[in-house]
């Protein structure tokens, strides 16, 4: 997706505005704010920090980490972005990409598709879930939100509550990639060693007897489940979560 560059408007204050708001919308120029002509660009320096985070997480994204990947001071990167506050948002707004294609038939395949996207998302970059939520809308969430509002708007809905559906979906694509992401992955499981194994069944009996013994039954007999400890959160989970949430969605708009 290309971002608009249009003028500031008459009278904004910008500097009244958080920090990268008007650099992501491209409203303010970002190249060259100090010293001689840069010898870089902000996308580059956006395309390092996103490398670090990609890499180690996205406290690896800091100016000296970032100014030395592409072998500038920090005092220098400060020709192409005002502060790690900005870069945040700058690199933030590069990972969530373009929205996806959405089904156009019916609301509810088009939000499943929608919040199962997100997931992947944040599967896939899972130091997104570390992003302060309280980053201002920026270009690429903008238009994930304007897909699915334009989803949405043939149920009737008020726009609270198409962006309540939308808090809802966000929410639930969250949990469902933080819980991907501090399970083990597969090289991990598959170097565990007898020790952890037997560790994982001794939590079980362990925790069986306390809660038993504390008339804790219901319980008791979930976590003889498979899914209780299991290695890897089942997928099945945020498919279940997901339906019952588009339930209720659909229940609200029958009414």
């Amino acid at each position: 997706m290309t971002p608009a560059t249009p003028s500031p408007p008459r009278g904004a204050d910008l500097a009244a505005l958080p920090p990268g708001l008007a650099a992501a919308w491209g409203v303010v120029e970002t190249e060259g704010r100090r010293g001689p002509k840069p010898a870089h660009t902000v996308d580059e320096v956006v395309e390092a920090a996103t490398v670090l985070a990609d890499e180690e997480g996205i406290a690896a994204a800091s100016l000296p980490r970032v100014a030395a990947r592409i072998g500038v001071s920090t005092n220098a990167l400060y020709r192409y972005v005002s502060s790690k506050d900005e870069l945040l948002v700058l690199v933030a707004d590069r990972a969530w990409g373009d929205p996806p294609t959405l089904p156009g038939d019916d609301w509810r395949p088009a939000a499943a598709t929608w919040a199962r996207r997100l997931f992947e998302q944040f599967v896939a970059r899972p130091w997104l879930l570390d992003v302060p939520r309280t980053v201002p809308l920026t270009p690429h969430n903008a238009a994930w939100l304007e897909v699915l509002i334009g989803a949405l708007s043939p149920t009737g809905m008020g726009a609270q509550q198409m962006l309540n559906c939308a808090y809802l979906l966000d929410s639930h694509a969250r949990y469902g990639a933080d819980l991907r992401r501090n399970a083990p992955t597969p090289a991990e499981l598959q170097r565990a060693n007898p020790d952890q194994q037997r560790a994982v069944g001794a939590v079980r009996e362990f925790l069986d007897a306390q809660l038993r013994a504390r008339r804790l039954d219901a319980v008791a007999d979930v976590m003889q489940e498979p899914m209780f400890l299991a290695d890897e959160p089942p997928l099945d989970g945020f498919e279940f979560g997901l339906d019952r949430i588009l339930d209720g969605i659909a229940a609200y708009v029958e009414r």
